[in-house]
């Protein structure tokens, strides 16, 4: 009796164990703890994962979008909110802007679901694909963004004028302070870097009395112009786009060749149908008044296609050793 006793105990646990490990598990089914990885960025948090019966994804209820911060803070709050209510209208779903205080930060919102659609650098676009493990996708770029380059400007009363390359920058320079933008940009930092060391043959470093890092292509210009550094590099859409004034105390004094930089990097989990759409809307972004002030905002024409490996010069820079933080 004893022993049928402890076998009918037994039978029970195992049926017990069999009702509460049933197909979905208790963090939300296959995606684990996160909610189909849209909870952090307005997700409802449910335990949906967002897939459709035929397993393509539905996509956010909310598309929550940042950008590297490259520039002035409330600047960038401003017409990213722009960006955010010109999408809203095109895609049918709210779409809202989320402040980041650096370009890794940027990175690290798109790889863990926090945003699904990032503004990056050339740097930052490689580097979405790496910690997205390939699930980043290039929606499109900028018409200025395939023939990108860099300005190395000088005080003007730093006694350097314009060079022929940067060998003879490194020549006129020695000794003097530098600066660069942010570690993680592609024309701040990278593209200037790389330049400088293959044409001189030396490191800013045992060049320059200081080399440091302003985190913004605004602050280089306005360190520069106003004298706390001899001389430093800056995309050419920020310095175009600035004033005669500090234009003309901090003047151009070399150009670097082309390179691709600037995309929006969509994460893949949010579907090929929303990002098409997403796509779609920059690519027909016209000069109508709310078209007109977004693309002078980002400084351009139009909105074009691209592709990830348009971004594979970039990656062979980043890969050959520069520093470009965390």
């Amino acid at each position: 009796m004893t022993r049928i006793l402890v076998l009918m105990i037994a039978l029970a646990g195992i049926f017990s164990l069999a009702a509460c490990g049933g197909g979905n598990n208790a963090t939300g089914g296959g995606n684990g703890g996160n909610g189909g990885g849209n909870t952090a960025a307005g997700g409802d948090g449910s335990g949906d994962d967002g897939s459709g019966d035929d397993g393509t994804s539905a996509g956010p209820e909310k598309l929550i979008i940042t950008a590297i911060p490259d520039d002035n803070a409330d600047k960038l709050k401003e017409n990213y909110g722009k960006v955010a209510k010109y999408l809203e209208s095109k895609i049918g779903i709210p779409v809202e802007y989320m402040h980041v205080e650096n370009y890794a930060a940027a990175v690290t919102a798109l790889a863990n679901g926090k945003a699904h659609l990032s503004w990056m650098g050339g740097v930052t676009t490689v580097q979405a694909d790496q910690q997205t493990k390939g699930q980043a996708e290039v929606v499109c770029c900028r018409d200025i963004d395939k023939k990108f380059h860099t300005y190395f400007i000088a005080n003007v009363d730093s006694g350097i004028g314009e060079v022929k390359n940067l060998k003879d920058l490194a020549e006129a320079a020695k000794g003097k302070s530098f600066t660069f933008g942010s570690k993680g940009s592609t024309s701040g930092h990278l593209m200037p870097r790389h330049f400088f060391t293959t044409q001189s043959g030396s490191k800013p470093e045992d060049v320059f009395s200081n080399v440091a890092y302003s985190g913004s292509h605004d602050k280089t210009l306005a360190q520069v112009a106003d004298g706390s550094f001899a001389v430093g590099a800056l995309n050419f859409a920020t310095y175009d786009k600035s004033s005669d004034e500090l234009k003309a105390k901090a003047p151009i004094i070399y150009t670097t060749p082309n390179y691709v930089d600037y995309s929006w990097v969509a994460h893949k989990d949010l579907g090929a149908d929303l990002i098409g759409k997403i796509r779609t809307a920059f690519l027909e972004m016209d000069k109508s008044d709310e078209g007109k002030a977004i693309l002078g905002f980002f400084k351009a024409g139009s909105f074009v296609k691209a592709d990830l490996k348009e971004w594979d010069g970039i990656k062979a820079v980043m890969e050959a050793g520069v520093d470009i933080g965390g």
